[in-house]
């Protein structure tokens, strides 16, 4: 698989361009990924859906669905066991961390499409961290080997 170097502290990265036909190249990646690196089928499940919801949100609702913004992705293992995935964009600023959470709907009439993806990042992911940057934003998503997660 060929990668986008973005990372010069031995982590590696692809540059998407906000459109949504670019979220089909994370899924390779994140496979060649776990076999590289050892990455189990739970753990990868969880940074896929990590990695494709906070993108998605970035190019409807960051972007406005302007076709050519880019979004770097970077991944790193700081430690044995844990995978760091730093995304980082230039819209306008939005903190998923500390964003209120829709309710969860208590019946099919309640329940709309969308509008769940900060709640899954908050469960499936073992840390988030966000930074506003001079011009966007920074978000931190790590996830920890089998052993230790806390799914």
């Amino acid at each position: 698989m060929t990668l986008d170097r973005v990372n010069t502290n031995g982590g590696e990265g692809l540059t998407l361009r906000s459109q949504m036909s670019e979220l089909a190249r994370i899924c390779p990646w994140i496979e060649y990924l776990a076999k590289r690196d050892a990455i189990s089928e739970e753990t990868q499940f969880a940074i896929n859906l990590c990695l494709e919801e906070a993108l998605s949100n970035i190019m409807r609702h960051g972007y406005a669905e302007a076709p050519n913004c880019e979004i770097e992705v970077r991944y790193s293992m700081p430690q044995t066991g844990v995978f760091l995935f730093i995304i980082e964009d230039e819209a306008p600023s939005f903190n998923p961390v500390t964003a209120l959470e829709p309710p969860i709907p208590v019946s099919l009439e309640d329940s709309t499409t969308g509008g769940q993806g900060i709640r899954l990042l908050k469960h499936f992911a073992d840390t988030l961290k966000y930074e506003a940057t001079p011009t966007g934003n920074r978000l931190s998503i790590s996830f920890l080997s089998a052993a230790g997660m806390k799914r």
